[in-house]
């Protein structure tokens, strides 16, 4: 099975990493994970629904993962969401 490709969401705009993931999917990657930690999560939220207001129904939900890592001596939540593009 093929390893899911990783999108950090950070400080960019929105379409830049939706524009990032196209591209990963155009490469022949079937599978990618956005990744928001902190301030980011709601970002990576909204790339994920912006991915799906441009491709519709050729993207799917494949799992939604929220947790914390520690970080620096504290606890950073973040969230983890795996797209599937359907071909």
């Amino acid at each position: 099975m093929e390893e899911a490709r990783l999108v950090n969401i950070g400080a960019k705009p929105v379409e830049d990493y939706v524009f990032e993931t196209i591209l990963m999917f155009q490469e022949g990657n079937s599978t990618v994970v956005l990744k928001g930690s902190g301030a980011f999560i709601s970002k990576a939220v909204d790339v994920y629904n912006a991915l799906v207001s441009r491709l519709g129904d050729s993207v799917e939900l494949v799992k939604v993962d929220i947790g914390s890592n520690r970080f620096k001596g504290r606890f950073k939540s973040f969230i983890a969401i795996t797209v599937r593009k359907k071909y």
